[in-house]
Order: structure tokens, then sequence, then C-alpha cells
């Protein structure tokens, strides 16, 4: 984890020269808002890593209003990462329905929304930036029934449910090949305070459908790798 701060760092001190190269092919693209979305992997870090130890992939995206006179922009992130579940087969009493069993999913999620503000000094082909990040996490889990040839579940129900404060920062860098569309990759540091949510491992279903499962507490800070997709507007 070590080299890949450094390598970053390095990166960093290395792209704003290109950024201000002011060839044909690295025109500057102006301030506009963003939006993007792809992959993001979180690395579990210190206690974390220690009670949980997964990477926990998912989806993110995030949106960037630029500021009229300075080199900043506000926005917001959001992230989604699957921690992990369970499922079978289970009895079914409902006097509506003609089923006697149904499948029971149990899922645990991870989700994150945090106010970001940007500075990015430079805006061509190649935009590096850095953030301040500011928000809350939430750690969930919830179980469904579903029966065969029913639209929805007949039965939902949220089994835990915790959110906490989180701050953190990012660097990423934007690759731009036309003033529209850019390619962006981000690494992102999480810190929040002590948080007790559901360890997926643990969790077991009865033959009666009873959902058991134990808890972790922990501080819960992490690494995120995103790798993802654009547009200026």
């Amino acid at each position: 984890m070590r080299h890949l701060f450094t390598s970053l760092a390095c990166s960093l001190l290395i792209l704003p020269s290109w950024a201000q190269d002011d060839g044909p092919n690295n025109q500057n693209m102006g301030r506009r808002a963003t939006l993007s979305g792809g992959l993001e992997i979180g690395i579990p870090i210190g206690a974390f890593s220690d009670s949980w130890g997964r990477e926990i992939v998912g989806l993110s995206g995030n949106l960037a209003v630029p500021m009229r006179l300075l080199p900043l922009s506000w926005g917001f992130d959001f992230g989604w990462g699957h921690m992990g579940g369970e499922r079978d087969i289970v009895p079914v009493s409902n006097q509506y329905i003609n089923a006697t069993s149904g499948e029971l999913s149990v899922r645990s999620n991870l989700y994150s929304y945090h106010g970001l503000l940007r500075f990015q000094p430079y805006n061509g082909v190649v935009s590096p930036y850095v953030e301040g990040m500011l928000g809350l996490r939430h750690f969930t889990t919830r179980s469904e029934i579903t029966v065969e040839g029913l639209s929805e579940p007949v039965q939902e129900q949220r089994q835990r449910s915790e959110f906490v404060g989180s701050t953190g920062w990012a660097v990423g860098v934007m690759v731009a090949p036309n003033r529209t569309f850019y390619f962006e990759g981000r690494v992102e540091r999480l810190t929040t305070g002590n948080v007790t949510f559901v360890d997926p491992g643990s969790i077991s279903i009865s033959d009666q459908g009873t959902v058991n499962y134990n808890t972790i507490s922990s501080p819960t800070r992490m690494v995120n790798v995103h790798l993802g997709i654009g547009l200026r507007f």
C-alpha cells in the first residue's frame, strides 16, 4: 500500500507538466461540471483490516461543479459496496398465495455519502486533482423472501442498520480524449469512528427461516480505488 501512495504522488508531480502542454493534442478543456461513475474496490486498513480483512467490490460515482473564480469545485460522491450475504429455501405461510416455500436472501451492503471540495488547477487532456471529503457511511443488512412467479417479495426485513460519520481525502486524474468524455482514476482514503456491523461470513439461515449472525465492532478505515468514465457538461 505504501508503494501505491508513493507511485501516485510521483505521478501527480509529473502530470501538471503534461497538463500545461500547449500542443495541439492537449487543448484547454475549460472549467466545466463533471459527472463520472465506475467500478470501486475498497481495501480495509488498520483495525478494519484486522477485523474484516476482505476487499469490498462495488460501484461509485461523483458530481463536481466548478466555482466561479477559484480552481475549486464542490460536489457529491456516492459509493456502494457488497460485503456478502446468504440465501436458502425456507417455508412460506401466506393465506394469499399457494406457494409453500420461497427463497430467503440476506445481503450486507455498505453505502457512502460524501460532500467533496476539489482542487483542480489544470483542465487539459490530463487533469489531476485532490479533494477533501466529509459525510456518512451506512452499514446495512436486509433480508427478503421471494416466491417464484411473484414480482414483489412476500416479506422484507431490515436486520441491522448503522450510520457513522466519515472524513477523508482523494487524489485522482482525468484523461480526456475530447472536450466531453474522459477516463478517471482516483484513490480515496476514508476514516470513520467505531461502528457495529453484521459479519456476512457468520450469516446462517435455519430450516424455519430464522436469520442468525454475529456482529463486528471496529473503526472502518479503508482505501477505495475507483476506475471509471465521465462526462464534462
